[in-house]
């Protein structure tokens, strides 16, 4: 019985370490370095960014097939109730006596072919089948200008998707500390409520003593009651902001995340403020260069259709209407000059002349506003870092300070209020020094990501 017992035991501790890994799976630890990279693969609008710069190459590759001849076919087939062409042959002449010849020969005709009508019929069917090709040799400049075009929306295209990557990095970014702080905030109320639950203790101790009222225990029970309720806030706001930041990196929000916790940063080191033309090596700038050359080529697309059009081409053909194969050939050229057009055509490209004026006055105008940006993430940066540094030296300040307020307590040389006080500013000083280290670390990425400096 002994032996039995034994080895159905060895039996359930084998079956619990097979199937344990797979019913309690570990929690995947999310770095923000591998949430960067699940954004780049899963994320719904780089995404549909990289699929835009797919559209714009597959229109590059459409645009270069008219630099070939366009060839056709065509082909015509035809049955009708009766001949197209019925033509009785005495009737042939207006002459009289050409007719009464006419009639005479038939007679004799029919002599020896009673069967021998005399009508034609002709065209009761018919096929004909076509095939051309035209080689353009100038259309103006529209072919090279629309290729130009074409490549041009796929730099367009991948400006846009550098961009859209980038936002969403940043907020990919924004969120991922947003989660980790408020996990931090979490530790410092669980830190808080055994912080109070000592208190607690203290307090009832010198309220057995008599060197406590009951007015203390209650203050504390209202702080305690004050701490849960901020500590379920806190909960309710993790939940969001991570199911927000699941959302942004394409994965299923399962449960509660864990995230790598905010270490010290080397916030000593500050970079060098950005220069006036660090706004040129973003591709908000590139941009705007793009549309300025993008109403250049459209200018001379517009040019290109009061321009002479010249062409060469081939077109073979069948056809059978009269119960006869015939084929032909022929070769051609094809030129076409508009005359009266260049009226229209003056104010298109006046129209033209006046929107690349409005692109440089727009390029102008959000260059200096992009250099604005660049200094104000700077700015932001400094300021976060500093902050950093008092709230670290406030954090240290506040811990010393209830320390001492507790140790004054049990002496009895403070009060309750005073100790609470202490405890509170202790709570609010680590709250700072985590937003303050929350700000820096978003503030240096968009530092990094509009001006290309670490």
């Amino acid at each position: 019985m002994k032996n039995k017992r034994s080895a159905i035991v060895s039996i359930l501790v084998i079956l619990s370490l097979v199937f344990c890994p797979f019913v309690l799976p570990a929690q995947e630890l999310l770095t923000l370095d591998s949430c960067l990279s699940y954004a780049k693969q899963r994320n719904c609008s780089i995404q549909s960014a990289q699929l835009e710069v797919a559209i714009s190459r597959e229109l590059k590759k459409q645009m270069v097939w008219l630099y070939f001849p366009q060839v056709g076919l065509n082909g015509f087939a035809f049955g009708a109730a009766r001949p197209l062409i019925e033509i009785d042959v005495r009737s042939l002449s207006n002459s009289a006596d050409m007719k009464d010849f006419l009639s005479e020969l038939f007679d004799i005709i029919k002599e020896s072919d009673p069967n021998v009508s005399p009508e034609i019929k002709k065209m009761r069917w018919g096929v004909s089948a076509q095939a051309q090709a035209v080689q353009p040799l100038f259309w103006g400049g529209q072919i090279v200008n629309a290729n130009k075009l074409a490549k041009l929306g796929i730099e367009v295209s991948e400006l846009r998707e550098e961009v859209s990557e980038r936002d969403v990095l940043q907020e990919v970014t924004e969120y991922y500390w947003l989660v980790s702080g408020l996990q931090e905030k979490q530790a410092t109320v669980d830190t808080v409520v055994a912080l109070l639950d000592t208190i607690s203790e203290v307090a009832n101790t010198a309220f057995v003593n008599g060197l406590a009222t009951r007015n203390d225990l209650l203050r504390v029970q209202l702080k305690k009651n004050e701490v849960q309720t901020q500590a379920l806030q806190l909960e309710n706001g993790i939940e969001l902001a991570s199911r927000f930041l699941c959302h942004l990196i394409g994965q299923d929000y399962t449960g509660p995340l864990v995230l790598e916790k905010m270490s010290a940063e080397d916030i000593n080191v500050i970079p060098s403020e950005p220069t006036a033309n660090s706004a040129q090596a973003r591709p908000e700038y590139q941009l705007l260069e793009a549309n300025i050359r993008y109403q250049q080529l459209m200018k001379k697309v517009t040019l290109g259709d009061a321009l002479p059009h010249l062409g060469i081409g081939l077109r073979g053909g069948y056809s059978n209407f009269f119960e006869r194969d015939k084929w032909n050939g022929l070769a051609f050229a094809s030129l076409t000059i508009p005359l009266t057009q260049w009226g229209q055509t003056a104010h298109q490209l006046k129209q033209h002349n006046l929107r690349i004026k409005q692109a440089q006055l727009m390029q102008k105008d959000y260059t200096e506003k992009l250099n604005l940006q660049n200094l104000q993430v700077y700015k932001q940066m400094i300021e976060a870092s500093k902050l950093t540094q008092q709230h670290l030296s406030a954090a240290e300040l506040a811990n010393d300070n209830y320390n001492l307020a507790l140790m004054n307590y049990r002496a009895g040389v403070a009060t309750m209020t005073e100790l609470l006080e202490a405890e509170a500013l202790l709570m609010q000083a680590q709250n700072n020094l985590t937003d303050a280290r929350i700000n820096y670390r978003t503030a240096h990425k968009k530092y990094v990501d509009y001006t290309l400096q670490k």
